[in-house]
Formats: C-alpha cells, sequence, structure tokens
C-alpha cells in the first residue's frame, strides 16, 4: 500500500505543470547520477497536464528516446508520488505542438516526402577510368550496385578528387536502373534535413524517409564526425537498416580511424564493413587515365604532349582531367602543332608545383635534425631519442602529401598501421603542448621547404 502524500505533497495537485515538474526534478536529482542529470533532465520543463499524463518538453528529440526508454519508470513514480495519483510522464521536444490540429496532423500521417536520388548523370561506371589505384574500389562498387556483396557497409575513402564521389552516383544510377529503392544524401544534407525535422518537432518524419530503403549512399562521412546529434541519429539509422539487410555505402577524405569526432560505437559497426583506399595516381595510372580521356577528344592530342603531362605530379583524376582539357584547348586554337614551350604554357596554370617533398627527403631531412642514421630510425631500437625521431618521421609523412598509414609503416621499417597512427596522434598531442616538439617540427617543416623550393 502506498504512502499517503503530504499535505505539502498533495498541494501540488493544484499548482502548475511546471511547479510539479520542479520539485520532481529536486526529487530526481538526488536519485540519478550527476552526469545522467545534467544530459537529460536539467533543461526540461513542465509544459501541461492533461488525461492523467503530464506533459514534459525537453531539448532535442534524443531526450526524448532516452528517457523514454531509460527513465520513465522511476520518473512516472516520482511524479506520481508527489501528485498523489497515478500520473504517467509524456517527453516531447520543445516547441513542438502537443496537439497538432487537423491540417498538420493530416500532413504528420501522410507518407513523408522521399529523398529524390540527387545523382550525377555524367557520373556512371561507363565514365569511370578503373585503374591499379581505384581497381579494388571500382569493383566493390559494382557488386554493391548489384546487391551481390558479402559485406556491409562499403565504406571508400581517400583525398578529393579521386573518384569516391563518382563510385557513390554510379552506384545509385546502377541500383536505381534495376529497381532498388536509393537514398543519396551529403553528409551536409543528412545534417540539413534533420535540423530541420527536428526544429519543427518532427524527427520521426526524418526517419521516415529511409523507410523500405535498399541502398543508402552517404557522401562525405567527417561532415558529420563534429555534430554529435546527426551522428547518433545517423547511428541508429545505420542500425535500422542494417538489421532489414539493406547496404550502406559512405565516402570520406580519410581511413575511419583517423577521423576525429567519430563516436567509438559509430567507428566499430562501420568498420565491421569493408573499407577501400583510392589511392593517389602513380604515373602508370596517369598515363592510362590520359589515354581514355584523350580518346573520347574531338582532335586527338599526340603522344608527347600526353606524356609530358603524365610526368607531372598529378594527384588526382580531376586535376589531370583540367591538365588534358587545358592542352585540348591550346591545341585546337593553334594553327601548328603544340611545341614543348606550348605545352609548358598550357600546362603552367594548372600544373602542380612539387612543393610537397618526398618520403626520402623526410626521412632525411629527419636523420640529419636528430643527427641519427636511416638504418636507426627503421631499427628496431626503442631508445628514447631513436623513437622520438621516428615518431616525427611518421608525423610528418602523414602530414605531407596524407599518405596511408600502412605505407609510413613500410618506409620506416615494416611496422603495423596503428603502430603509425599511434605515433601520429602522439606527435600531435606533443606538439600541442610541448614547446620543445613544436619547435622540432617548425625547424624540419622550414628545412623541407628550403628542400622543395631548391
Amino acid at each position: 500500500m502506498s504512502t499517503p502524500p503530504s499535505e505539502g505533497e498533495a498541494a501540488l495537485r493544484d499548482r502548475s505543470p511546471q511547479a510539479l515538474w520542479e520539485t520532481a526534478l529536486g526529487q530526481l536529482e538526488l536519485q540519478v547520477t550527476r552526469p545522467n542529470f545534467d544530459t537529460w533532465l536539467r533543461n526540461t520543463a513542465g509544459l501541461e497536464m492533461e488525461d492523467g499524463r503530464l506533459i514534459v518538453g525537453v531539448p532535442s528529440d534524443f531526450c526524448v528516446e532516452w528517457l523514454r526508454s531509460r527513465m520513465s519508470g522511476i520518473v512516472d513514480r516520482t511524479v506520481s508520488r508527489l501528485h498523489g495519483s497515478d500520473l504517467s510522464t509524456t517527453f516531447q521536444v520543445l516547441g513542438a505542438p502537443a496537439m497538432p490540429d487537423r491540417q498538420d496532423a493530416a500532413a504528420a500521417t501522410s507518407a513523408p516526402e522521399q529523398p529524390r536520388p540527387e545523382l550525377d548523370p555524367r557520373l556512371t561506371f561507363e565514365s569511370f577510368s578503373a585503374v591499379k589505384g581505384n581497381r579494388l574500389a571500382y569493383r566493390a562498387a559494382r557488386r554493391a550496385a548489384t546487391g551481390e556483396t558479402g559485406y556491409n557497409p562499403l565504406v571508400l575513402y581517400g583525398a578529393p578528387g579521386l573518384g569516391k564521389t563518382h563510385l557513390l552516383h554510379a552506384i545509385g544510377h546502377k541500383a536505381t536502373e534495376a529497381g532498388k529503392r536509393v537514398v543519396a544524401l551529403t553528409g551536409e544534407a543528412f545534417v540539413d534535413r534533420y535540423g530541420n525535422a527536428v526544429r519543427f518537432g518532427r524527427p520521426h518524419i526524418f526517419r521516415e524517409l529511409f523507410a523500405n530503403c535498399d541502398l543508402l549512399l552517404l557522401d562525405d562521412l567527417r561532415f558529420l564526425a563534429t555534430r554529435s546529434a546527426s551522428q547518433e541519429q545517423f547511428f541508429h539509422i545505420f542500425n535500422s537498416l542494417h538489421s532489414n539487410g539493406c547496404l550502406v555505402v559512405v565516402t570520406a577524405d580519410a581511413a575511419l580511424d583517423t577521423i576525429d569526432g567519430l563516436t567509438d560505437r559509430l567507428l566499430s559497426r562501420l568498420s565491421a564493413g569493408l573499407a577501400l583506399e583510392l589511392s593517389p595516381l602513380s604515373p602508370e595510372d596517369r598515363s592510362q587515365i590520359l589515354l581514355l580521356k584523350a580518346a573520347k577528344l574531338k582532335r586527338p592530342l599526340p603522344k608527347t604532349v600526353l606524356d609530358t603531362i603524365a610526368e607531372q605530379p598529378y594527384q588526382t583524376v580531376r586535376a589531370l582531367e583540367g591538365a588534358i582539357n587545358r592542352a585540348a584547348a591550346f591545341a585546337d586554337l593553334s594553327d601548328a602543332p603544340l611545341s614543348t614551350a606550348d605545352i609548358e604554357q598550357a600546362l603552367h596554370p594548372l600544373q602542380p608545383v612539387n612543393s610537397e617533398p618526398t618520403h626520402q627527403q623526410i626521412i632525411d631531412t629527419v636523420c640529419l635534425h636528430f643527427n641519427v642514421s636511416q638504418q636507426q630510425i627503421v631499427s628496431v631500437s626503442r631508445a628514447r631519442d631513436i623513437t622520438y625521431a621516428r615518431h616525427i618521421a611518421m608525423y610528418l609523412l602523414r602530414h605531407h602529401g596524407s599518405r596511408p598509414l600502412t605505407e609510413i609503416g613500410k618506409l620506416l621499417g615494416g611496422r603495423d598501421h596503428s603502430t603509425v597512427l599511434h605515433a601520429c596522434r602522439r606527435i600531435e598531442r606533443e606538439h600541442a603542448a610541448l614547446p620543445q616538439t613544436r619547435a622540432d617540427i617548425d625547424n624540419l617543416e622550414s628545412a623541407l621547404r628550403d628542400r622543395t623550393v631548391a
């Protein structure tokens, strides 16, 4: 038998919903942990009482879901005891209407507007240049488009301009042709759509956009990394789609474990699939792509021109396309065959300055600065000065040219990617906190600039 309410508690029956809720908060603060109270309960308000319910306003949709699933029991017991009779608690986002009018109710129950896949018609598998550095990603994308995969999700990562978005759109085109329901969003569009849904108190409408989805394409995962609410929502949507057999394909500008801001649980779920890197173009890749692009030009370019372009250190397909298009334009405007000087003039505005040092220049500069040999840096020695120089070299190799962790590990004694990642993060922390590390890196950067300019 429950204890009768005190005279003061009974008086709460005739007070406002906010007064009742403020009293309940005072008692809940003593019953739950401080982090939980500060995160989920502190910025809430009692809105109204109706039909045996206390309606409580909370800041976000996540608060609604978390309180409903984790705290409804203790909250209901507390407010019922204070009110003196059974009282349930209903949570809603602050600013959202408790009882929508007839027009809003009709809109809420109607089928949500489906996000039309915004796919570039030019970005197809047929127009993609498959070369050694992206061939695995290309093959995995082809399989993803048909659903013939043994992995979920598929993560395509690499520096900008290497073809990640191209493959994502190509997957969308092929899957749409096969009658699959495709949802394709950029990271920015995902954040905007979700933010607007929460702002108007209809986060459930946003989630319904992904109902019965066969394929979810998300371009630029990093955009979610610094937006915790949207990242949380993506995590829940991903789990729901994954359990229903929907394939998820995402792109990122770096390996997942190097993107700051991703939660451990999202990183864990994404890492359970297949992650493939699109590597910077090698000279062989450049030559192959140039031949493919040149074959589509109205006026063929001489092989000497193509060879000259291929010799330039273009790292991305985008930069390479710009170079060949400019050379083709010069050829169209010239009355005579292009000379070497003409080619140089054509490429000059887009010709990359070889400002990034080579890996050997970085290693040599580090060795000279710390007075150690390359043999010592790549050795198994754990001496403090050798280890510090080795970690600095890893940091600089990663910082200049965004070299893959596995490649850096091979250059420095065959170490695995986790060792390199740990070293880079250590130097990043020390660079921010230790003047000596800052000074070492500043001196090394200056020496590397002198080398590349020379």
